[in-house]
């Protein structure tokens, strides 16, 4: 039986203090190679900055080690290691399961890569969270093909390799016979050769010129209509290359990006009660308890609302027009529900914010640091709309949407919270501005002339954001057109 023993190569740091999940002390066993394994790969770039990820990972690997493998369930693991309140439902909330195919993806790379000299390596099979020890296979060398002892001569070989028949040789050595050895023809029959051979020649000859004419008349058909289209291929490239730019800010190697769609329970709510939900009272729960306390009437159904995930078609419609972008890097793009964000993501990783900040609230976190806000007043006399903080000459001061046949969308390009990433906020006063906003941002020729403005000598892009208005057509909207433009921080 073999034993399982830590790499020689990769040392875990056993000086650090056990590290803490909530109000859990992980204790593990230090001198366990399986421990010493798990700590390496939750300090590794392949894991990047993800807490919760190596927490996940540390907790399962602990419970398993200390032989309490009845505590790794999906209900456990969201308590302890994702702060869920005791007896929460599992199945509206799939954050454990979300989390657990990112982190099998994670320790694949991290095999695949930094750890590729691991001598034991640990797998979390789909199905349960409970990790399995194995000794890594070992690297075979790759041995050298002999030399065939068998060589021939290059005359003994046709062209493409093989030996020559004897009969072949034979025609061949007759081939390069000099022309006086051969047999001399008559001069009739030498003379009748010739005549044919000049003949069949002719008819070669015309037959080929045919042939070149023809091609060259069907060649000219195609070429003609691409030469005629060549500036407008040359202008798509153009278009393409910027928004390239845009993009490969967006999803980088280095870093996660969150997308993160609206919640629509939400907005459904907050048109019911009529109350607004700041940022705050969203992350800890507030708005709903105040429900309880004011006794709302159906207060339970609206309970049930709040806690039910719902989004739009707009929504998912962009989701999966960005995961087919060409510089999407599969293993960093996280897709999270508004509730399951944490801050830290926005200080360390990317993101891009979808909907309103009444569909979104962690849109409230960047206002202040934006020319144009959101502001949302249901049920209130305030007009709503977006808010323009500095009009210049013949803009308004406010873009709202009192008439139903028109709206309004928002696009900026922010720093994320500790200026190391960036953040994407894409919506609208309502489902036809996200949508109108979504098209907009995803049409390389509508945002060709804006990201040429933006981009900065290192080759980076300045801050900037795009106001965008579009006809509204039973909810749905019509070719977006930029009204102002923003680029730079205010």
């Amino acid at each position: 039986m073999q034993t399982l023993q830590s790499s020689p190569t990769i040392d875990a740091d056993l000086s650090l203090p056990p590290p803490k999940i909530g109000d859990v002390e992980v204790r593990g066993r230090r001198e366990d190679p399986r421990w010493q394994l798990a700590m390496r790969i939750a300090s590794s770039r392949s894991l990047g900055r993800s807490r919760l990820m190596a927490d996940f990972l540390l907790y399962v690997v602990d419970r398993h080690i200390r032989d309490r493998s009845e505590e790794i369930t999906e209900q456990q693991i969201g308590v302890l290691v994702f702060g869920r309140t005791e007896g929460y439902d599992s199945n509206e909330d799939n954050i454990v399961r979300s989390y657990a195919r990112n982190l099998r993806k994670r320790i694949e790379d991290y095999f695949a890569g930094e750890g590729s000299d691991e001598t034991i390596r640990v797998d979390i099979p789909r199905g349960g969270y409970i990790p399995i020890f194995s000794t890594a296979p070992a690297k075979s060398a790759a041995t050298p093909s002999e030399p065939d002892d068998e060589t021939g001569t290059i005359d003994d070989l046709s062209a493409d390799g093989a030996e020559v028949a004897p009969a072949a040789k034979e025609a061949q050595e007759e081939i390069r016979l000099p022309q006086q050895h051969q047999t001399k023809r008559s001069d009739d029959a030498a003379a009748g050769s010739w005549f044919l051979t000049a003949k069949e020649a002719l008819r070669g000859r015309l037959a080929l010129t045919a042939l070149c004419v023809s091609l060259s008349i069907g060649l000219l058909a195609v070429l003609v209509p691409l030469l005629r289209r060549l500036p407008e291929y040359a202008h798509a490239h153009a278009d393409q290359a910027l928004s390239h730019a845009l993009w490969a800010h967006m999803f980088t190697n280095e870093r996660d990006t969150f997308i993160v769609p609206s919640d629509d329970g939400l907005v459904i709510m907050q048109g019911v009660t009529e109350r607004p939900v700041p940022l705050a009272n969203y992350l800890d729960g507030s708005y709903r308890t105040k429900l309880r306390t004011d006794q709302v009437p159906g207060t339970p159904e609206l309970l049930k609302l709040g806690r039910r995930r719902y989004t739009s078609v707009v929504d998912l419609d962009f989701v999966a027009h960005l995961a087919q972008l060409n510089e999407v890097v599969p293993a960093r793009m996280m897709i999270r529900y508004a509730r399951d964000l944490r801050i830290q993501d926005l200080r360390t990783g990317n993101a891009i914010l979808i909907g309103s900040i009444e569909a979104n609230p962690w849109i409230e976190l960047f206002q202040p640091q934006m020319d144009f806000s959101f502001s949302i007043h249901p049920g209130s006399d305030i007009p709503s709309g977006i808010v323009n903080s500095h009009p210049r000459a013949g803009e308004a001061a406010i873009y709202g949407t009192p008439q139903s046949d028109h709206t309004y969308g928002l696009i900026a390009y922010i720093p994320n919270l500790n200026s190391t990433g960036h953040v994407l906020i894409v919506g609208g006063l309502n489902t036809a501005g996200t949508e109108a906003a979504t098209t907009f941002l995803l049409t390389p020729s509508l945002m060709k002339p804006t990201l040429q403005r933006a981009k900065a000598a290192n080759g980076g892009l300045q801050p900037f954001e795009l106001l965008v208005g579009a006809g509204n057509v039973a909810t749905n909207a019509s070719t977006p057109q930029l009204v102002v433009e923003r680029i730079g921080l205010p």
